[in-house]
């Protein structure tokens, strides 16, 4: 019951920052607004990190946090493949979006080539 609290507090939290993300312009925001936007998220940032970071109880506890980790990979790396899609057909690419993309992936084949050289 404890986790799925917290994982509720945290849908919560993410739905109150996009909806203040959204009403505004980003441009009109105040420095106060911008920095508790900013602080919301870098405490979102590292409550989403633990998620699922706790004692494995069995095979299946850990399967499952398997599983969640590589669906969230290929979610991440969707939304991010979509979002340069969309920016390179507007002309105005975010590089922001490309470094994510690339961090993503990069990180993925340099664990999966250490796992492999590990053994």
């Amino acid at each position: 019951m404890k986790i799925i609290v917290y994982y509720l507090i945290l849908l919560i939290l993410i739905a109150l920052i996009a909806g203040f993300l959204i009403q505004g312009d980003s441009d009109s925001m105040s420095m106060g607004q911008m920095i508790s936007v900013s602080v919301f998220l870098g405490f979102y940032i590292v409550a989403m990190s633990l998620v699922g970071e706790g004692k494995t109880i069995d095979e299946r506890d850990l399967q499952h946090r398997y599983t969640s980790n590589r669906l969230a990979l290929v979610a991440g790396s969707i939304v991010l493949s979509i979002g340069v899609l969309v920016q390179l057909f507007s002309h105005n690419l975010d590089y922001w979006l490309l470094a994510g993309l690339i961090a993503i992936n990069l990180v993925k084949i340099v664990s999966l080539i250490r796992s492999n050289y590990k053994q």
